[in-house]
């Protein structure tokens, strides 16, 4: 009798053994699902990020464009008048760093997404 009190102590105690370990393990892969968890939502604020940036860099991109026009206009008119601008090239130098740095944008935001 004292040999299968024994064995069932032995028994209970590797099953108490094993119990702990699954524990152990489910919550580890509960944390690892939440890991992942928190990965997507990583990916879909990016996402949603770039969807913004690269609207917000098209809309500077088309008003570029459109100050752009209004520089070459006053250009024009300055030519007809006989007057120099001296502004108007560097308007044109600030207008292009503004395209270039909205284009940039756009493909970083696209990259995102």
């Amino acid at each position: 009798m004292g040999k299968i009190a024994r064995l069932s102590k032995e028994s209970n105690l590797e099953l108490k053994s094993e119990m702990v370990e699954l524990a152990l393990l489910d919550g580890i892969k509960k944390g690892i699902g939440k890991i992942f968890d928190d990965i997507d939502r990583s990916k879909g604020i990016l996402n949603g990020a770039g969807n913004q940036v690269e609207s917000i860099a098209k809309n500077v991109i088309l008003k570029v464009d459109g100050a752009m026009e209004s520089v070459d206009k006053a250009e024009d008119m300055a030519k007809e008048l006989g007057v120099d601008l001296p502004k108007i090239k560097e308007l044109k130098n600030s207008l292009a760093s503004a395209e270039k740095a909205g284009k940039e944008l756009v493909k970083k935001a696209k990259a995102v997404q």
